[in-house]
């Protein structure tokens, strides 16, 4: 049988009456404390809310504030603190939900009566702007869970003696308050705050965290414990960092400590992002392929935080970067400074989330501003925290809170911090590591041991630098103090090859010097062609369908257009058999085979095109946009390559030797993709006899059969190839690359052998990504051994053995790395075990 109406109208009267009854302990206690605040708070009169109200800037409000005798003198005063901090977690609670919270069980109404009978707690709570809201929705935010907050550091508490004191008592609460908006009260929030809570305890009691970790406040150590990491992924960012770069976290720089690594190791660029691998976390992702400002600015905020260093997210308009605390105050980092963005706390203006730190470091002075805010908290004022929007007019209190604060911080002379990394949020470090300073070590660090069995231990740190003055190579090995006892060397990471060769000729060359297989010599001023080095892009097609031809958007009216070159064969080469001049000799003719295809630019890069992409103006304005860009120097073409990759994704990149040759040619066997004949030369390019001794805008003359035009003449075009005099008859006929070059991180060892024979030699080290390796060459022998290096993710790991042969007595080990891509290496030590059965 069915309820009749009015029985169910009688139901849901007595239950809302209940819940009435429920609430009512609370909303009364609310009520009560708003009365008796509001009966010791100074009249204040229209005018002075009107002044208020109407004053322009944060200057004028604080003038209007300093005269308010009777305001000023409450403010000094704590007498009200109690019933204020008691009034706030009440309101910021609300009755209702508390009533909710505590009729749960008795256990929970005592963690409830608890909090509201501790002042000292319910100060901390409000000093640290209250409990984390529980998400309402994904446009709002909810109630704060203050039944919550209790439940954890009750958990917390019972589980550790020692989060009852200190910085750990700090801690517990920062956790409790973090991990406090759960939406559903039954989930097991409790058990996860107190894993955060103990991984952290554990980390400062073992000495792995920040030596400023321990007078961090409850609001600072909020930004600490909030990492979306996981602990086991927090870590690994600090064992990663201790093994791979120490000096990152023993440095003096506390802006830049732990940071570094973003400007050192996590490269800048999504050209690998595509290689993300499912079983890594996010980080470890970001340490092995790198990213763009978004992903590096993420990278920046874990690594603080995994050392125990509040950090958020400091974002501005089309870039990401974050902002972290030091003792000297809380600076960006890895993008512009302060006033140039915003950040995902109730401080939404970058100023004035500043503007707290820079208060809140001024002590009880604080205090202030925090009773102005609960004050307003108590007259029903709406929040406002924003000194710095125009667009927003604070009532009263708050106007009078912004006041406070912003003397606090002019008569404190507070200091606002520069940037750190600003020039790296958005490009790839290439001199961080170098600056680094070599650490002293200790002879016992470099001593050579030789145990009973005959193994020989050398630690890394015993090499002595090989000298090339020519090439410079030996100022990239970082002799460093190591977490695991000891010292141990850095090898950092060095990208693509320096293009060497330019091809195609110039418009001051002569038809002969033009073909598709001349080669120009760049290494010095060419006698007829003077600094015309350009560069034509190639791009790498991704895994995707590929497009015939596509267009490279760089902004609503500029492009660059590409054509597919497809894989094949042809023959490379010419007839010059000896240098003449800057001319390289260009046989013998050997057929080749490109197994891949390749987006290769229609045009020559363009002056316009150039200054859009590396942020600069374009040069003589009297010269057009559409001439090609011309005297680039081959690192600023790798820098240019490395930041529109990083762009749109995909490597952008010099053509090879092979590749430029192979597309000029399309097909074709003869001296120009035309024919033999030279007297057709200025259809196609601008060259001596047409030219008028100056470059002409691209694209004015008939294209090659693949469609890219100027492949001839005009400014002579960048290949990735070194020259080596034997490479076309000795180099690889199958995707040749050039000749190794740019040789990095040369070391050598002087080893005492007490026994002649075979021994295999292991390297102990920590990489950072996937097929890095070292050239070994014993006692100056000409074929070298490579040593393939493990994926280690940063932790310490023995390379695979190879076997060498060593006299007795002394032996030379010369180690260095010449593979781009090379990633950075630390490198603890090597070993040498004499072969079973000798």
């Amino acid at each position: 049988m069915r309820p009749s109406i009015a029985r169910l109208l009688s139901c849901a009267l007595v239950l809302t009456t209940s819940a009435a009854a429920e609430t009512e302990p609370y909303t009364g206690m609310r009520d009560t404390l708003r009365t008796e605040i509001t009966a010791k708070l100074p009249k204040i009169d229209d005018a002075q809310r009107k002044a208020i109200a109407d004053a322009k800037d944060s200057k004028a409000r604080v003038e209007l504030v300093r005269k308010m005798t009777e305001v000023n003198k409450l403010l000094d005063s704590g007498a009200l603190d109690a019933k204020l901090v008691k009034h706030f977690i009440l309101n910021d609670a609300t009755p209702s939900a508390l009533a909710a919270f505590a009729a749960k069980g008795a256990t929970q109404k005592q963690w409830i009566d608890g909090l509201l009978a501790n002042d000292e707690l319910m100060m901390e709570i409000a000093m640290a702007d209250g409990a984390s809201p529980v998400q309402a929705n994904k446009n709002s935010a909810g109630t704060p869970n203050y039944g919550k907050v209790m439940e954890n550091l009750a958990a917390i508490q019972k589980a550790s003696a020692k989060s009852k004191e200190g910085v750990l008592r700090r801690l517990a609460l920062a956790v409790s308050l973090e991990f406090s908006a759960s939406e559903n009260a039954e989930s097991e929030e409790p058990l996860k705050a107190l894993n955060r809570y103990e991984h952290y305890e554990k980390a400062f009691l073992g000495g792995e965290l920040d030596p400023n970790f321990d007078r961090l406040s409850v609001w600072e150590l909020r930004f600490v414990v909030s990492a979306t990491e996981s602990n086991e992924t927090l870590a690994w960012g600090r064992e990663m960092l201790r093994n791979f770069r120490p000096d990152h976290i023993t440095t003096d720089d506390e802006g830049g400590r732990y940071v570094n690594v973003v400007g050192t190791d996590v490269r800048y660029g999504s050209i690998d992002v595509g290689k993300d691998r499912p079983e890594q976390s996010g980080m470890q992702n970001i340490f092995m392929n790198g990213g763009i400002c978004g992903r590096r600015a993420f990278f920046a905020r874990y690594i603080c935080r995994a050392f125990g260093v509040p950090a958020t997210a400091r974002p501005s308009n089309g870039h990401g970067a974050s902002a972290r605390w030091t003792p000297q105050g809380w600076v960006v980092v890895l993008g512009p400074g302060w006033r140039h963005g915003w950040t995902t706390t109730r401080y939404r203006n970058d100023l004035d989330f500043l503007a707290t730190t820079q208060a809140r470091a001024r002590g009880t002075e604080f205090l202030k501003v925090k009773r102005a805010y609960w004050i307003s908290d108590v007259m029903g004022e709406k929040p406002c925290y924003a000194e710095f929007d125009a667009k927003v007019t604070p009532e009263f209190w708050n106007g009078v809170a912004l006041a406070t604060q912003r003397r606090i911080i002019e008569e404190s002379k507070a200091v606002t911090l520069d940037a750190v990394g600003a020039e790296l949020g958005e490009a790839n470090a290439r001199s961080v590591a170098q600056k680094t300073a070599a650490t002293a070590i200790s002879p016992d660090d470099s001593k050579i041991t030789v145990g009973a069995d005959g193994t020989i231990t050398i630690p890394a740190a015993a090499h002595t630098r090989k000298e090339d003055k020519e090439e410079d190579s030996s100022n990239d090995v970082i002799t460093m103090k190591s977490f695991t006892g000891g010292s141990q060397v850095f090898l950092p990471t060095f990208m693509q090859q320096k293009p060497i060769l330019v091809r195609g000729g110039t418009y001051k060359h002569e038809a002969e010097l033009c073909e598709s297989a001349t080669r120009h010599w760049r290494g010095r001023r060419p006698k007829n062609s003077g600094h015309l080095r350009g560069v034509r892009l190639a791009v790498t097609p991704d895994e995707g369908p590929i497009q015939k031809e596509f267009k490279l958007e760089l902004s609503d009216d500029m492009h660059i257009e590409f054509v597919y070159i497809p894989p094949g064969k042809f023959t490379m080469g010419g007839t010059l058999e000896k240098k003449a001049g800057d001319i390289l000799a260009d046989t013998p003719k050997h057929e080749v085979t490109l197994t891949k295809g390749f987006y290769l630019a229609k045009y020559e890069l363009t002056r316009e095109q150039y200054g859009h992409i590396m942020n600069k103006e374009f040069g003589d304005k009297d010269k057009g946009p559409n001439l090609p860009m011309e005297s680039i120097k081959p690192s600023v073409a790798l820098r240019l390559c490395e930041e529109l990759s990083g762009q749109i994704g995909l490597e952008v990149r010099v053509p090879t030797e092979a590749e430029w040759e192979y597309a000029a040619r399309a097909g074709t066997s003869t001296r120009w993709s035309f024919g033999d004949d030279p007297s057709k030369l200025g259809d196609y390019a601008w060259f001596k006899d047409n030219a008028d001794g100056t470059a002409h805008p691209v694209g004015q003359k008939k294209p090659n059969p693949w469609g890219l035009y100027d492949m001839y003449g005009n400014v002579a075009e960048m290949v990735r190839d070194d020259h080596q005099e034997d490479y076309y008859a000795q180099g690889p006929r199958v995707d040749p690359v050039g000749p190794l070059q740019g040789v990095h991180s040369m070391m050598e060892f002087t080893v005492e052998v007490p026994k002649a024979g075979t021994y295999t030699l292991s390297a102990r080290v920590a990489t950072s990504n996937v097929e890095q390796s070292l050239q070994l060459a014993v006692n100056g022998a000409e074929s070298p051994t490579t040593v393939n290096l493990p994926y280690t993710l940063g932790r310490w790991a023995d390379s695979e053995p190879v076997t060498v042969e060593l006299k007795e007595g002394k032996n030379i080990l010369s180690f260095w790395r010449d593979r781009a891509p090379q990633f950075g290496v630390a490198w603890k030590s090597l070993t040498l075990k004499p072969a079973t059965g000798r």
